[in-house]
């Protein structure tokens, strides 16, 4: 079986505005960076690389998360992963907002349906976060995104569908805030004007191998009664297999599912 997959994206650097809470977001940013990583997870020299942390200060902040059990350590790998704290907390928000459990089931029957990978999306402030990842009998895994995994608004299909049918003003306060030099794989903000125009018109998020050449993503949003958009479906595979009448195949396929999802995040009468 071949796979194809990219690596966890640093998350932005940003300048903390208000002094006294410093801390606390660089504690929350280290949470999040975790929380992406692979199953491996991180060690201090990454954490102080891409959150722009001095070693004692990042020595410091892993130690107090892994002292109350928001991290665990692997003592043979010297790496962080997200600890039983995290893990409980993770249980109280899904049960408050469990998309996830509601959607599985499609997310399910598009990866079987399609024979490739499909994957529900939710925003996270100007991230785009997997929540859940299903894969089809085709032998080619696309496992670009794992769950957990964060990429900037607009980055990848899914993340596109997200971003690209916000309103007006949320997306340009997402694209403000957007920083291509993060990694070499981004996509420039002029790109992104032009992909989220592109969505618009077309009525889905089309990435034609932005990330790895060789593959390409397709994605819709899913909206809320209110029509505002709560998450993003998307299946990827290599780009010869979304192309053309498949393509548009993939497209109804993954729409019929948000319409359903929709559907069933309506309350009950």
């Amino acid at each position: 079986m071949s796979t194809a997959r990219s690596s966890v994206p640093a998350p932005p650097r940003v300048v903390d505005s208000v002094g006294g809470a410093q801390s606390i977001f660089r504690v929350l940013r280290i949470l999040k960076y975790v929380g992406a990583a692979p199953a491996r997870g991180v060690g201090l020299t990454d954490v102080v690389r891409d959150i722009g942390l001095t070693p004692p200060t990042a020595h410091r902040m892993l130690s107090a998360l892994l002292q109350e059990g928001f991290l665990s350590l692997n003592s043979k790998l010297k790496t962080y992963s997200l600890g039983r704290e995290s893990y409980i907390l993770g249980l109280a928000a899904e049960s408050r907002h469990g998309i996830k459990a509601i959607a599985e089931s499609a997310v399910l029957r598009l990866a079987e349906f399609t024979g490739d990978t499909s994957f529900l999306s939710v925003r996270s402030g100007h991230e785009a976060v997997c929540v859940d990842r299903k894969t089809g009998d085709f032998p080619i895994k696309i496992l670009t995104l794992e769950v957990g995994h964060r990429r900037p608004l607009g980055v990848g299909a899914g993340s596109l569908a997200l971003l690209a049918f916000l309103p007006n003003d949320d997306i340009e306060r997402v694209l403000a805030r957007y920083d291509a030099t993060t990694a070499p794989d981004l996509p420039s903000t002029d790109m992104l004007r032009d992909d989220i125009a592109a969505a618009r018109k077309l009525g889905y998020a089309l990435n034609p191998g932005r990330i790895i050449p060789d593959m390409a993503g397709v994605g819709v949003p899913v909206f809320d009664r209110e029509q505002h958009v709560v998450a993003a479906l998307s299946v990827a595979a290599i780009r010869s297999r979304l192309s053309g009448p498949r393509l548009q195949e993939v497209v109804v396929a993954l729409q019929r599912a948000a319409a359903e999802l929709s559907a069933d995040l309506l309350p009950r009468t």
